[in-house]
């Protein structure tokens, strides 16, 4: 029996999320309506599968793809599988083309630390596909800061990661404007309690801790108005799965690799690819409880430093430059990957080192892999 909603996540821990999912999805009934994928990787426990199989047993159906099952299903799509780093958080990309091929109509990520509130998180994440007749969210800035809309303790401005350093310290004008023709919802962000989704600079200047959720259930940004969107407690309509790339990272530059923006920046390439459509961004629930896992916030400054001093290039290309034409979203997806050879690329800051234009020219590669997998599983 097809279920439309599917919830995504990797883990390289012991998925306790899980018993949690189930508790939250039986309590609002969506038992029979959502399929859980749980993708390992080369460190997950053993344990991983038996809590799969004890959740499926109780009602929630959890298909756990372990480094085995990936590797033989990715022969059908061998030129991008090969390009998803083994011990990294894209190899998500693979449950989201297992949902895409088992016909979803809403794609939920997560991450295995999101615990579910006392929010319908299934609920609010239906909202994703539904048209929306109320006001947009406009920002003179061209952002919007959703952070905003957290109590955070102890009380000071944080922003989410990837939000452009230039444009830290502008409050939201939070300008709201009719919509000019009809609407839908493509992407919902959830927002998160706890360890809010916020960059290593921030954490490195002191623990943070979201405490209330002070916002509208339900938010929506005019298509020029942009704010980061990542891979926690997001939603994205089957139609934009394939604009929805966790870019993989793990690429060698200086300093070490750069990791942990690919959600960041697929994103952004998300919002890009939406140009024109008739979806937009909303934000607000459901709210999770974001229970992080161990960080080095050192460390992690170290794998974010190229991914945060080149987001504000990045974003302003993407805002300003590029502007896709093409009806179907993996054919502009191709125009992405077209759009970064020969604007992007040339156009890198001339203090960047030699690997960061062949990091641009590996993302390239795979977009278009990633389109040709996307394709296949339509």
């Amino acid at each position: 029996m097809k279920k439309p909603i599917h919830i995504v996540f990797t883990t390289i821990y012991h998925p306790s999320v899980l018993e949690d999912l189930l508790k939250n999805l039986s309590g609002f009934n969506h038992l029979d309506t959502v399929k859980v994928w749980v993708v390992g990787d080369n460190k997950t426990p053993e344990s991983c599968g038996e809590l799969c199989k004890e959740v499926t047993g109780k009602g929630m159906e959890t298909v756990y793809l372990d480094i085995a099952k990936q590797d033989e299903w990715g022969e059908r799509c061998k030129d991008f599988y090969t390009r998803i780093p083994y011990n990294n958080e894209t190899r998500r990309n693979i449950g989201y083309l297992h949902a895409l091929e088992d016909n979803c109509d809403v794609l939920i990520s997560i991450d295995d630390d999101n615990f579910p509130t006392e929010d319908d998180l299934v609920g609010f994440h239906k909202n994703t596909g539904k048209t929306w007749d109320g006001s947009l969210i406009n920002e003179e800035t061209g952002f919007h800061n959703i952070c905003e809309y957290l109590e955070i303790k102890p009380n000071r401005q944080v922003f989410p990661r990837g939000f452009p350093f230039r444009l830290r310290g502008i409050p939201n004008q939070n300008l709201q404007e009719p919509a000019e023709k009809p609407v839908k919802i493509g992407v919902t962000a959830g927002l998160w309690l706890s360890d809010p989704d916020v960059d290593a600079t921030t954490w490195l200047n002191g623990k943070v801790e979201g405490v209330a959720y002070k916002g509208k259930d339900v938010q929506v940004l005019k298509q020029s108005t942009w704010s980061p969107v990542n891979t926690q407690n997001t939603s994205v309509v089957r139609e934009l799965i394939p604009a929805y790339l966790c870019i993989p990272m793990g690429w060698n530059v200086p300093g070490g690799n750069i990791q942990r923006y690919g959600d960041i920046w697929g994103g952004y390439f998300l919002q890009a690819l939406m140009k024109g459509t008739e979806y937009h961004v909303a934000f607000g629930k459901p709210i999770v409880d974001h229970r992080r896992n161990p960080h080095d916030y050192v460390d992690d400054l170290r794998f974010e430093y190229w991914g945060m001093i080149l987001t504000d290039w990045l974003v302003q290309k993407l805002q300003h430059d590029f502007d896709p034409k093409a009806d179907a979203i993996v054919d502009r997806v191709n125009e992405l990957a077209g759009f970064i050879h020969n604007q992007a690329i040339p156009d890198l800051p001339d203090w960047c080192p030699q690997e960061i234009s062949d990091f641009l020219l590996w993302t390239e590669g795979n977009l278009t892999t990633w389109s040709s997998a996307c394709r296949s599983m339509l």
